[in-house]
């Protein structure tokens, strides 16, 4: 080999080892794209509720990257509907270990494990998700975790997290109705009254919410707004169980 030689070649490797190294990261930017659109469809399959597709995408996605947490959290939740309980349990699990900033994963685990019963474990990944301040809505798993103590009738826990969720977002319906629930069952009438009021001019009537609404009013002694939430009662709601109570004056709400 001659000394003019040695560099050419030099140059030759240099040169295929750039090309290879771009390669390698057009691949990867191509997979990370065929990724992301797996996990959009399979987003958007599940908010429609079309399984079969959402899960073809989602198995697809995975067969990219196994360790995906979005990928996995998704999954989780698809199996979570299809109520195999170990499956979406296994998914959760490697969603959140494989991404301690996937907030989402981490308040969705938490609702999963409080419909499992398990509060004091759904407690901790409620508390992460509020905790990550990358996290969008933390006002949702603040109510999640209300909803989870109030399950059990934690009634001061629960209370504390509907308030936190309420300081965050101040027009959540379920956190509002189950302020106005446990304050009017606690005694604090116009607090409760507060409460269904920020209630209605945040969401649409419902029996339930009409019924606490009347009962609050009833106890306050305004015969007008109890007779106008009555009204609107019997009127939106006919055939309800809540309709019926109110033919009935021997029935109660707390009984």
């Amino acid at each position: 080999m001659t000394q003019r030689a040695a560099p050419l070649i030099l140059l030759a490797l240099l040169v295929a080892g750039c090309a290879s190294s771009a390669q390698r990261e057009a691949e990867e930017a191509r997979r990370a794209r065929l990724l992301d659109t797996h996990i959009q469809l399979a987003n958007s399959y599940l908010q429609r509720g079309q399984l079969k597709f959402a899960k073809e995408n989602l198995e697809k996605a995975l067969a990219i990257d196994a360790d995906d947490s979005q990928a996995n959290n998704m999954m989780a939740v698809l199996q979570w509907q299809l109520k195999d309980y170990a499956a979406a349990e296994r998914y959760f699990n490697k969603a959140v270990r494989h991404s301690a900033k996937n907030a989402e994963a981490q308040n969705n685990f938490g609702a999963f494990l409080c419909e499992r019963n398990r509060v004091a474990e759904a407690e901790v990944w409620f508390r992460r998700a509020i905790a990550n301040p990358l996290y969008s809505t933390p006002a949702l798993a603040n109510e999640n975790a209300g909803l989870c103590f109030l399950k059990v009738k934690a009634l001061d826990k629960a209370e504390a997290y509907f308030r936190e969720a309420l300081r965050l977002e101040p027009v959540l319906p379920a956190s509002l109705l189950n302020m106005a629930r446990i304050t009017f069952d606690s005694g604090r009438t116009l607090a409760a009254r507060g409460f269904i009021q920020r209630y209605f001019q945040a969401a649409d009537d419902t029996p339930e919410a009409l019924l606490l609404a009347v009962h609050i009013e009833r106890t306050l002694k305004n015969k007008d707004d109890e007779a106008s939430y009555a009204v609107r009662l019997r009127g939106k709601f006919p055939t309800s169980p809540e309709a019926q109570q109110l033919r009935n004056p021997a029935a109660d709400r707390r009984g």
